[in-house]
C-alpha cells in the first residue's frame, strides 16, 4: 500500500511513493564504526559462506529492515541478520530494503556488535524492536567487554520475550553459546591478550571459515598437491635412472 507515502514529481505528474522507498538505502555508519567493523565483517562473512549456495536464506549486513510498512519510520538497521525461508536472490536483486510484512518472515537471527555510540540502543530500543517484530534470536558481541560488559550473549524469543541462551566456559577459557536457529556455536577466545570470535557447526563440530579463509585453504592445498606431484615425478625419475644402471 502507498497510503503513507509522499508525492514525488515524475514526468510532470505527482506519483505517490511508499515512504520506505524514499529512505536512504545506505545508512550512515556510527562515528566509532571502526570498533565494530572487523567483527561484523568476519562473522557475517562466515555466515555468508555457510549459506551462499542456499537460495532461500538471506544473509545481509548493515541494510534496512522495515518492520511495519504502514508506519513511516518503522526501520531498523542491524549490524547483521539472517532470514530463513525467503527468496534471497529476488530480495538482493530487486529490493532496496528487507520488508518483514512483504515476506511474512522476520529475521531468524539478528546481530549487534558493541561500540560506544550504539551500545545503549542495542540493549534497549533495538532489543524491544527485534522482539516486537518476532526475530527468533538476538545476539550481541562485545570483544572489548566495555559496553555490554560481557563478550558474548545470545537470546532466544520465547512467548514474545527474549531469554538468554545457555553460556558455557571451557577449561581453556573459551566462552561459547549455541544458536539453535542457525545450528552454529559462537565462541569467544582470547589469544595473545586479544579477543576473537570463532564459529563452529553445532552438528559436525567443524570450525566454519569465511570465504577468504576457504580460498586460502584451497590455495594452500593446491600448492601442497603440486609439491607432492613434483616430488613424485622426481622419485619416479630416480627409480628409472637406477633401473637403467642395473
Amino acid at each position: 500500500m502507498t497510503t503513507s507515502g509522499y508525492d514525488v514529481a515524475s514526468a510532470g505528474a505527482a506519483v505517490e511513493m511508499p515512504w520506505y522507498e524514499l529512505i536512504n538505502d545506505a545508512p550512515e555508519p556510527p562515528e566509532d564504526a571502526m570498533e565494530q567493523a572487523s567483527t561484523i565483517l568476519y562473522v557475517m562473512s562466515v555466515l555468508l559462506r555457510r549459506y551462499m549456495h542456499v537460495p532461500d536464506v538471506l544473509v545481509s549486513s548493515r541494510t534496512n529492515v522495515i518492520y511495519d510498512s504502514e508506519v513511516p519510520g518503522s526501520v531498523v538497521v542491524p549490524d547483521g541478520y539472517v532470514v530463513l525461508g525467503v527468496d534471497a536472490r529476488t530480495i538482493e536483486m530487486h529490493r532496496r530494503s528487507y520488508r518483514v510484512d512483504e515476506w511474512d518472515k522476520p529475521p531468524s537471527f539478528v546481530l549487534e556488535v558493541a561500540s560506544g555510540s550504539t551500545a545503549a540502543r542495542d540493549l534497549g530500543e533495538k532489543r524491544e524492536i527485534y522482539a516486537r517484530m518476532g526475530a527468533e534470536e538476538y545476539w550481541r558481541l562485545d570483544w572489548k567487554q566495555a559496553y555490554y560488559r560481557e563478550p558474548l550473549v545470545g537470546e532466544r524469543l520465547v512467548d514474545g520475550v527474549y531469554e538468554r541462551c545457555e553460556l558455557h566456559t571451557e577449561a581453556n577459557g573459551d566462552i561459547w553459546s549455541r544458536s539453535e536457529v542457525l545450528g552454529v556455536d559462537f565462541y569467544y577466545r582470547v589469544e595473545d591478550g586479544a579477543g576473537r570470535y570463532l564459529l563452529r557447526d553445532s552438528v559436525t563440530g567443524d570450525w566454519l571459515g569465511s570465504v577468504g579463509e576457504e580460498r586460502d585453504a584451497r590455495l594452500a592445498a593446491e600448492a601442497r598437491n603440486e609439491e607432492l606431484r613434483s616430488e613424485n615425478e622426481e622419485l619416479q625419475a630416480e627409480i628409472e635412472r637406477l633401473r637403467g644402471q642395473g
